[in-house]
């Protein structure tokens, strides 16, 4: 999909469209929760339902950031130096069009006279995300005036051979990872002030005396709260799941801060949807609870004041919340809270959270009508994958999935009886899709208003249980069949795709999947997993501008959570 088409798709959604009540009178994310008109007054729900709960939140609230902070991993640091430098050169056959050439040893950067107009580009060898540092020296005689120089930062080869444009983008410009500092004194140790992600760094000398300063030594200080001697022994089937697993793990490892962030490039801030994927390829990995805890803990201390839990939420300069509500997001706060409670046993975290867990129920559910069927008219994101598609099949599939996550949590936390509702609401919510979006002609699910069916419709009314298995199946090869079908265009939807397609039976497909999108990032030169990636066109982005993109974003990194976890066992056969 060229970026043209991509803008157009992604701006249709991500600003939080259709937003003309329709079927449902109901207040939205922000609002106070409506019961009628909804499946919460058909099962005989009301706002006294759900009042203990939003008080107990607003009660724990400021707890739940203490219990944020008292979970805050440490940071475990690594110092890298450069291994090479290298030149960029055009390569029509490489990601993006540009690949790195080794022009010299990494120890060349060193003892080097700077001179205004040089440019040289440092390559650590590896994706990393931490601070650069380095010893301005001065040879022959003292620097008597400053040294200005140009950083430019970058995680692929096109991020350092082109110039950004701004202009191509609907994101702020000040995400280019470019900085320009004056440096009076040497010799004299620096550090740059700003964390980046990268493994390239041009550096270019703006400005500075003629023949004087040196670099002594340049340093990159990785972080990342992974612990590589936590990381789970596992014997990997054959070389390519080896080389597949080490650059989810890289993915993983890089955006596992002191949260978990969706792109440690950007956006740097913590996703409901990315915290769910990062936590279940953690569990089979570094097994690092106290960061999920913490980002489960900061999502709930600045859940709004209607109790709805963010769905994006940021760190500093302190705990807020941020302006997005993802209805598919918000759904499954309830199953991350439970898949912490299956892998890590901390039942009194998530007894302490259970009270957030119902209430969010009291907002999503006012999107699904007294019949059972969801309409995507009330002012929430309806996200599913930065795609242009159709939502109303993905969305219901989703709701139903995250239903039964709630269900399953009830009975670990012996809650039944709160929610005794939900058995009811999965069957008829199942049932409704099952009457009004099943094509039983064509054999797949299709919206009312849109009957251009999307792979991500499929995969989510499997993973939610909605068709028989002969039919899972069969929606499924259909729509992959479907050269007219709306494709998911980023590892977000891929994951859940190639999940359904395992929970459907059709394991060579998914194993054939996971190797054509995934190994395919492998084989153009990924050491992370990209935010986004459509094969056949490298310069695809939400954002309009590839360079904006996240080489390392935290949804790609699902493979290792695939081949690792014994459910899969992923590439094995």
């Amino acid at each position: 999909m060229k970026i043209k088409q991509m803008r157009v798709a992604v701006s249709a959604f991500s600003l939080g469209v259709l937003m003309a009540a329709r079927t449902v009178c109901a207040a939205g994310p922000l609002g106070t929760p409506v019961q009628a008109g909804t499946i919460k007054g058909a099962f005989g729900l009301t706002d006294a339902t759900f009042a203990p709960y939003l008080k107990t939140v607003l009660e724990r609230r400021a707890g739940w950031i203490a219990k944020s902070e008292a979970a805050k991993p440490k940071l475990v640091k690594r110092d890298l130096a450069p291994v090479r430098l290298v030149r960029m050169e055009r390569d029509a056959g490489a990601f993006q069009g540009w690949r790195a050439v080794e022009a010299a040893k990494g120890d060349a950067c060193l003892d080097r006279r700077l001179h205004a107009g040089e440019t040289m580009v440092l390559d650590f060898g590896e994706h990393l995300v931490g601070r650069l540092s380095f010893r301005l020296g001065e040879r022959g005689r003292p620097m008597d005036a400053p040294c200005r120089l140009k950083f430019t930062f970058g995680e692929v080869p096109a991020e350092i051979a082109v110039p950004p444009d701004p202009a191509k983008t609907g994101l702020c410009a000040s995400w280019y990872p470019e900085e320009v500092f004056t440096f009076d004194f040497a010799p004299m140790d620096y550090a740059l002030p700003r964390r980046y992600a990268f493994r390239y760094v041009k550096v270019e000398v703006v400005a500075c005396p003629h023949d004087v300063p040196v670099f002594e030594r340049v340093t990159a200080t990785a972080e990342s709260s992974a612990d590589e001697r936590q990381l789970v022994p596992w014997t990997p089937p054959n070389a390519t799941a080896a080389k597949i697993d080490r650059v989810a793990l890289n993915t993983l490892r890089d955006c596992m801060q002191t949260m978990l962030e969706d792109g440690p490039k950007r956006d740097r801030r913590l996703w409901l949807g990315d915290l769910r994927l990062e936590a279940l390829a953690d569990y089979q990995t570094y097994r690092n609870f106290d960061v999920v805890k913490r980002s489960m803990y900061l999502l709930a201390g600045t859940a709004k004041d209607s109790g709805v839990v963010g769905t994006d939420a940021y760190e500093q300069p302190f705990p807020k919340q941020g302006n997005c509500h993802i209805l598919d997001y918000t759904a499954l706060y309830p199953t991350v809270v439970l898949e912490y409670l299956e892998a890590s046993g901390d039942r009194a975290t998530a007894e302490d959270l259970w009270p957030l867990c119902v209430k969010q129920l009291d907002h999503v559910l006012e999107t699904v009508d007294a019949d059972g069927l969801l309409h995507t008219t009330l002012p929430w994101w309806y996200f599913i994958d930065h795609a242009n598609l159709a939502r109303q099949v993905p969305e219901q599939g989703a709701l139903i999935f995250g239903l039964k996550g709630m269900w399953r949590l009830a009975q670990a936390l012996g809650r039944e009886k709160e929610v005794a509702y939900i058995p009811g609401m999965v069957e008829k919510m199942s049932t409704a899709a099952r009457a009004k979006l099943w094509d039983a002609q064509r054999g797949l699910f299709v919206a009312e208003d849109n009957r251009t069916p999307s792979y991500l419709g499929q995969a989510w009314m499997v993973l939610a249980g909605v068709p028989s298995p002969e039919d899972a199946r069969r929606c499924l090869e259909t729509v992959l069949a479907d050269p007219k079908a709306d494709r998911p265009r980023t590892p977000y939807g891929y994951h859940y795709l190639v999940e359904s397609l395992y929970v459907a039976g059709l394991r060579a497909r998914a194993d054939a999947l996971l190797l054509s999108y995934w190994g395919q990032m492998v084989e153009k030169g990924a050491d992370t997993f990209w935010e986004a990636f459509v094969p056949g066109d490298d310069f695809a982005s939400p954002y309009g501008c590839h360079q904006i993109n996240s080489a390392c974003h935290a949804w790609s990194c699902a493979p290792s959570y695939f081949l690792r976890n014994p459910k899969y066992h992923a590439l094995s056969k």
